[in-house]
């Protein structure tokens, strides 16, 4: 793919008639998404978040973890050490919670691991953030939740968008450039959707109070920060009549990023002493889904393959200094994941619906580490679940579901030294396993409208969820370096969730949704030190089902509207809880996490104001990193022509604040940025 270059959208900008008629962008692929069906149509609250495309837009949130900072219950982190952008969504990381691009599950094969910093947000037209009682029906390993990213589907005959934008430092020089453009057209029995966008960070700055280290030198430009993502995506849909559909889908990223080096106050080490950059980061997707009824009942289906292929470099890094590429690398993965799901809706009264999924994929990972042999992992998994909901009258509804997933390793060859070659670097087979678990929940949700006498309504919710989470290959095979013992029979992770919550109005112009949550978590996979074996120095490690954990928190989202203000507010006070070892720290999540903004619209101006606070959270489970708590504000000013081409300028970090998710990565200083959008 060839990205749409920013200099290439400012002459279609300048080419286009300012007479152009606005296309609503808000339209959404149905298709993609995946709920628990309610009868009659009736909304069902469950509890889960979602970003909308005009919150995304607002709060200029180009990539899916920034987007997603702004839900209840998520907070942002950094891994440092692979510089990947990552959320927790209730004290559950990326593992523990999957994510979905219109219903299909996109991840790494060998670790699960995704950096949402390479998902741009500019193709779609919502963010679902499902939590504890995430219906069954999005498969296996949704232990903590599920996030689907839904695409654009559209309405007209003739719609779409072009934009686009720069960013200067606090010194006035430009350090990246962004551009995106959508189109679509209905045309009654088909229809097509393209997408296609481009982001390009030559460095990013770090705030004038940082001070410099050996490690991160030069005139406030964060040593190897660039990055660069290319996107496009297409679907062609064929509607033979107003109830079925079928959709041929296409997605195509491309790209590259340095990892900035450890810049704190501990000994650059280990991990704090790299120098690592990935010239190739590329996702292909390819899928099929249809939807097709009969009568009062449904029947959706989804085929898909999806592709992943990385190269990681490693240099020898000395006092701000890199070096010759190390032995070993480059490192290269050549990953895929095949699959399709069947998906039953079966309406067996005026009150009762029934969901029967079945999911089957097959996951490959290849990789090569400089000039060794190429390693080879295969792993099929399968679910099917099984999901009812009764409206028992028209206040109370109840939902019930039970699914049986499992898990076995088809292959498993390794490289490196097995208890048959303890002194000889081999090709090897691992001993392959298999694991299942069988996952369940049940709600009850009360409308309070009709319960209350009132003309605005909302849902009470009361669920309970057993759910979880099988081992990666990773988790599994990886031998750290030669460092830990390889599990080949390591179990599911698995968690109990318990959850009451209101979702609705609180009058005409406020909405609310609030939750009080509990996590149990036992079996929690979690490295322990055994003795060493052949190939296994010591200390020498290895992954086993010990730990247990609890999450507990309140969520709090509240928005509405005074005249001509809007606000936004979203709060979650989180407290984790190791029950295994109580003197060591979760890590990554505070215990106070803090989105608001307020909008004043006046006529054709609109001017935002926004604040993200958090505080303190710990980096190392035994405290020897830890990064402070932080508040950040940023200000939009922005003006809609007659036309709605729309013209946007503000500033991120206003008060340049010092701050890092992790510490010894600080995050970018105050920036500036100028941006348009002109719809077609």
């Amino acid at each position: 793919m060839t990205p749409f270059a920013p200099r290439t959208l400012l002459l279609a900008l300048a080419a286009i008639s300012a007479e152009a008629a606005v296309a609503e962008q808000k339209k959404t692929f149905s298709l993609g998404e995946i709920q628990i069906s309610a009868p009659q149509d009736d909304a069902l609250a469950t509890g889960s978040s979602v970003v909308e495309l005009d919150d995304m837009r607002l709060h200029d949130r180009e990539t899916v973890d920034r987007a997603l900072a702004l839900a209840p219950g998520v907070n942002l982190a950094y891994m440092g050490a692979r510089a990947e952008q990552v959320v927790y969504v209730r004290g559950f990381d990326r593992l523990q919670v999957p994510v979905y691009i219109d219903g299909i599950p996109t991840y790494v094969p060998y670790d699960g691991n995704i950096d949402l910093g390479r998902f741009t947000t500019y193709d779609l037209s919502r963010i679902e953030v499902a939590k504890g009682f995430a219906s069954l029906l999005y498969g296996p390993n949704t232990l903590g939740g599920a996030i689907n990213l839904i695409t654009r589907r559209p309405t007209e005959a003739f719609e779409g968008e072009v934009g686009g934008g720069l960013e200067l430092t606090d010194h006035g020089n430009v350090n990246a450039y962004r551009s995106y453009a959508n189109l679509g057209s209905n045309q009654g029995n088909w229809w097509m959707q393209g997408g296609v966008s481009y982001v390009d960070y030559d460095y990013t700055m770090l705030p004038d109070d940082f001070e410099p280290t050996n490690n991160q030198q030069g005139e406030g430009r964060r040593e190897n920060s660039n990055k660069r993502d290319g996107k496009f995506s297409f679907k062609l849909g064929f509607t033979p009549n107003d109830t079925d559909e079928y959709v041929l889908g296409y997605v195509q990223q491309q790209g590259r990023k340095g990892q900035p080096p450890y810049a704190g106050d501990l000994p650059a080490t280990g991990q704090r002493k790299r120098w690592w950059q990935w010239p190739k980061w590329d996702k292909t997707s390819l899928f099929l889904a249809t939807n097709t009824r009969f009568g009062e009942h449904g029947l959706k289906t989804r085929v898909y393959r999806d592709t992943f292929k990385n190269s990681l470099e490693s240099f020898v890094y000395n006092n701000g200094i890199p070096g010759a590429m190390q032995p070993g690398f480059p490192s290269k993965y050549d990953d895929e994941s095949t699959g399709f799901s069947v998906e039953g809706d079966l309406a067996l009264s005026e009150g009762n619906r029934l969901g029967i999924a079945y999911h089957f994929k097959e996951d490959v990972h290849r990789s090569r580490d400089g000039s060794d042999p190429q390693t080879h992992f295969r792993d099929q998994t399968q679910s099917i679940a099984v999901e009812d909901t009764l409206r028992l009258n028209e206040i109370f509804s109840v939902v019930g579901g039970v699914s049986y997933n499992y898990r076995k390793s088809l292959e498993a060859e390794n490289f490196g030294t097995s208890a048959a070659s303890p002194r000889v670097k081999t090709l090897y087979d691992e001993p392959t396993g298999s694991d299942d678990a069988v996952n369940s929940q049940l709600g009850l949700f009360m409308n309070t409208g009709p319960l209350l006498n009132i003309d605005h309504n909302g849902q009470v919710r009361l669920t309970v969820a057993r759910k979880s989470r099988f081992a990666t290959i990773k988790d599994r095979y990886s031998t750290r370096f030669g460092t830990v013992i390889p599990s080949p029979d390591l179990k599911s992770e698995r968690a109990t969730h318990y959850e009451l919550g209101y979702s609705g109005a609180v009058n005409q112009q406020w909405t609310l949704d609030t939750a009080l949550f509990v996590s149990n978590i036992e079996d929690s996979i979690q490295q322990v030190t055994v003795a060493p074996v052949a190939g296994c120095a010591a200390p020498c490690g290895q992954y086993q089902n010990i730990a247990k954990a609890r999450n507990q928190g309140v969520e709090l989202g509240l928005r509405g509207d005074l005249g001509n203000w809007e606000f936004n507010t979203s709060y979650t006070y989180l407290d984790r809880r190791n029950r295994s070892n109580p003197e060591l720290h979760p890590i990554d999540t505070p215990r106070h996490n803090l989105f608001a903004s307020a909008s004043l619209n006046l006529d054709a101006w609109r001017h935002t104001a926004g604040v993200e606070a958090a505080s303190r959270r710990y980096n190392m489970s035994d405290g020897s990193q830890m990064s402070g708590g932080y508040a950040v504000y940023n200000l939009k000013s922005g003006y809609r022509f007659s036309n709605d081409v729309r013209i946007e300028a503000g500033i991120r970090n206003l008060f340049d604040r010092l701050y890092a998710y992790s510490e010894g990565y600080p995050e970018s200083g105050r920036s500036y940025f100028v941006q348009f959008n002109v719809p077609l």
